[in-house]
């Protein structure tokens, strides 16, 4: 039964759907007031987002940038709800009508949803390169050799794959395939194979909760094909909501409902290289399979805001690389912090030389010592990078070199960046771009480790292509913000950053 939705949907040529453009004309209304309904024009992009051109105004109508939740209608024949709206305000032509536009922040196709319902019990995803990072396939091809004969005909094999699923505390995780099949031995036949991962959940979730662990699922997968991997398709089920014939009676079928919401950097399947295994810096079956993600999604819950931190670099249009430099440096920090801790003293006798501090200070001036001593007892940001390069040195030592030595660089890097004076980096941008590099290959070995991937897995990927190619680079851009720091009238503290063991 998985599957055999996923087929007959792919059967009716949806591969053309993954993210495609929406400019479609139909009716809309606010939730609950059905009697106010208004024609219009509601365009999708995945760059350009979605937007609704109304005829009129709504008779309850948000004035100009006011939040409005939802907008509901229908586009064809298929029910749609616009989530996370606002008013981009009403504009009259003379002569003409009133349009009135608004802006929504994400999409539902083929329900009309009130806020409260947004909840589901499954979703089912596409993601770029799941087909090359499992390297499984039910086609099997070659050429045939006819003794006496010139001709080296095709045979062409396909058996369809079996299902995986393993659980996990709030449900099971399943690695289905679905295929296309179409034309005809005449004129052509068309075969191709599509990988899907779906989740399937003990109870209803909210759909917030859902769209973190599809995202989880995204970040894993983006580490270890070592490429932004971007959602090509969201599908959503719940046992209440029934697909329903053109009569409105409701079968005994769940309803497919499709999430759409722009994307930073959208990458069309059709614009898509192919990723071989060797540009991977981890596989499928190296990760552990389904295991290994569900080990994932439940454990990167943990430090979530640094994992998000560190993908921002890789899912971004475009980034100033000072931002970038600082994304990775932050996710770094926040990691080790969650993950490890880390204290010059115990909290308590910490707590009780602070109290004697504030005693003997004066009033105006306390809360000034709390902001600059709130901090003190946890380690510095170049002890915590350099127990994190340590973590992943079986694997990185080829990028950053001494650990203690890298992880000063960092941080006087970042301290450089956020608390010196002067309106303009003293850094290179490549230069920032490839110490960035380097944070980020510390950090995906950490938290792949903090997830469960066996050490010696890693560790054999240390000669890969994916895990050395910048090793030049980031070498001649320590030894080069080194150089810029020290000559530079920095602060006593920066250099002790640069010089300090």
């Amino acid at each position: 039964m998985l599957a055999e939705v996923d087929i007959k949907r792919l059967r009716a040529g949806a591969e053309s759907e993954k993210l495609e453009e929406i400019d479609s004309l139909g009716v809309f209304w606010i939730p609950g007031y059905d009697d106010d309904q208004l024609s219009g024009r509601l365009r999708f992009s995945p760059t350009e987002g979605i937007n609704l051109s109304l005829v009129g105004e709504f008779d309850n109508r948000p004035r100009t940038g006011e939040p409005l939740r939802q907008i509901v209608g229908w586009i064809g024949s298929k029910e749609v709800t616009l989530d996370d709206c606002f008013s981009r305000g009403s504009y009259r032509r003379y002569p003409g009508v009133i349009e009135s536009r608004f802006h929504a922040n994400r999409i539902f196709i083929g329900h009309q949803f009130d806020r409260r319902e947004l909840e589901f019990q499954s979703v089912t995803i596409e993601l770029a390169y799941l087909g090359s990072w499992i390297n499984r396939s039910g086609i099997d091809d070659h050429r045939m050799h006819l003794p006496g004969s010139s001709e080296r005909p095709y045979e062409i094999c396909f058996t369809p794959l079996d299902a995986e699923t393993y659980p996990f505390s709030r449900g099971e995780l399943t690695l289905g395939f679905s295929h296309l099949y179409d034309g005809d031995p005449i004129s052509g036949i068309n075969l191709k194979q599509f990988p899907f991962f779906k989740i399937s959940y003990h109870r209803l979730m909210e759909f917030d909760d859902i769209r973190k662990d599809v995202g989880r699922i995204q970040s894993l997968m983006t580490l270890c094909v070592d490429s932004p991997v971007s959602v090509d398709r969201f599908i959503l089920r719940a046992p209440d909501i029934r697909l329903k014939l053109l009569s409105g009676e409701e079968t005994k079928q769940e309803q497919e409902v499709e999430f759409r919401a722009p994307v930073l950097r959208h990458n069309p399947p059709s614009q898509r290289e192919v990723r071989r295994y060797d540009q991977m810096f981890l596989s499928f079956d190296e990760v552990g399979g389904l295991r290994g993600i569900v080990n994932w999604i439940e454990n990167s819950e943990r430090f979530q805001r640094a994992l998000d931190s560190l993908m921002s670099t890789k899912h971004a249009g475009r980034m100033y690389a000072e931002n970038r430099f600082l994304n990775v440096a932050y996710a770094a920090e926040a990691f080790h912090r969650i993950t490890r801790g880390g204290s010059y003293m115990p909290e308590g006798e910490f707590s009780e030389l602070l109290n004697r501090y504030i005693e003997i200070t004066p009033e105006g001036h306390r809360g000034w010592l709390v902001d600059r001593l709130g901090y003190a007892n946890d380690y510095s940001l170049p002890k915590r990078l350099r127990k994190l390069a340590m973590e992943a040195k079986s694997v990185t030592r080829p990028l950053v070199g001494d650990e203690g030595r890298w992880a000063n660089t960092i941080s006087g890097v970042r301290n450089k960046l956020t608390h010196l004076p002067g309106n303009e980096s003293p850094f290179s941008g490549g230069d920032l771009n490839s110490l960035s590099e380097s944070v980020y290959s510390v950090m995906r070995v950490c938290m792949l480790l903090e997830c469960g991937i066996p050490q010696e897995i890693l560790a054999s990927k240390r000669e890969s292509s994916s895990a050395s190619w910048g090793a030049d680079k980031i070498k001649s851009a320590v030894e080069r913000v080194r150089a810029q720091m020290k000559s530079s009238r920095g602060s006593a503290e920066d250099r002790h950053n640069v010089d300090s063991p």
